[in-house]
């Protein structure tokens, strides 16, 4: 892959001033210096297992606050999972001290989370109601299974056959930022194409076709269920945050000046609905200080939405790579 790397102006390291940032940094190699160091505009950093990725995302949050007047608090850092957001703030405590409680390290959902609980008015459907079991889950889509125009989803030897699928269905549907409309949408796109396509194939994609209009109708459903019964499921924080942001502009303009640098560490693991999250973030510039960090190998295998093509989308907008 050819790395493309923007014209950036790179900085002198006061060294003096910051031993431990000093000590970490002169262990890097080049194209890691030249990561840590390059805090301005988009930057993808595509790294390997055993490459420090975590420690060069932390060595450039104590970089911006070096080289900028940035606040610890315009920070945002992202991660996928709680243990990486705790090494990623115990390395940067490491490094700059008692500022890194200030800096905003969360996962995508604690993210989301975090700003529900500060704008409470911009997420009517989610305050006032209360995160829904697996048990309470399954329990609603059995219900709507019993449906008289549910068919192929409710077969005549075992009607709660296809519920757990159903379900997890429904929760990759939403990692994937796609609404029962926008399924429904895909649906006629196929149909289009069967024309084209050889009989038996035809066929087969009419067959599924007609298991997916009852998927989205079952997925309606259970979104008005849940709204009903004051319930939202784990997925429900990112799917509101996204449309509060599309729908509010001046909400999103708040939210984007309080995070003047976006990073996100273990990239790979990005689904649709938190490559949406950043861009909405940073879209008030052409050319963001968003700055994303992950390994291109382990992206090839679709894993809870994630996709190489999530992680490789910001790097097609903006095409600057750096390897190391």
């Amino acid at each position: 892959m050819t790395s493309v790397i923007p014209p950036r102006l790179l900085y002198n390291i006061p060294m003096q001033n910051t031993p431990v940032f000093s000590q970490f940094y002169k262990t890097l190699n080049p194209a890691q210096k030249q990561a840590v160091d390059t805090i301005e505009g988009p930057v993808i950093v595509i790294a390997g297992p055993g490459t420090g990725k975590t420690t060069i995302l932390t060595l450039r949050i104590a970089n911006i606050l070096l080289k900028t007047d940035t606040a610890p608090e315009n920070i945002l850092a992202l991660t996928f999972t709680e243990s990486g957001a705790y090494v990623m703030r115990r390395k940067l405590l490491e490094i700059i001290g008692a500022s890194a409680y200030k800096v905003n390290i969360h996962t995508f959902h604690g993210f989301a989370e975090k700003i529900i609980q500060e704008y409470p008015d911009y997420f009517p459907r989610i305050i006032g109601s209360k995160i829904i079991t697996d048990a309470e889950q399954i329990k609603i889509i059995e219900k709507l299974v019993q449906s008289r125009d549910i068919e192929i989803l409710r077969p005549y030897g075992d009607p709660i056959y296809y519920v757990r699928s159903i379900l997890s269905e429904i929760h990759i549907l939403k990692r994937e930022n796609i609404s029962p409309k926008d399924l429904l949408k895909s649906i006629k796109n196929s149909q289009k194409e069967e024309k084209e396509l050889s009989k038996t194939e035809a066929e087969k994609i009419l067959k599924r076709d007609e298991k997916n209009k009852e998927l989205a109708l079952i997925y309606e459903r259970y979104e008005a269920k849940l709204a009903e019964q004051k319930f939202y499921d784990f997925d429900d924080m990112l799917i509101e945050l996204i449309k509060a942001m599309e729908k509010e502009q001046i909400f999103k303009l708040m939210l984007q000046e309080s995070y003047h640098y976006i990073l996100a560490d273990e990239h790979q693991d990005a689904n649709a609905s938190q490559n949406r999250i950043l861009e909405l973030l940073v879209d008030f510039h052409d050319s963001p200080n968003l700055f994303i960090v992950g390994d291109d190998k382990q992206a090839i295998y679709r894993f809870q939405g994630a996709s190489l093509e999530n992680f490789l989308y910001f790097k097609d907008k903006y095409l600057s790579l750096i390897h190391i």
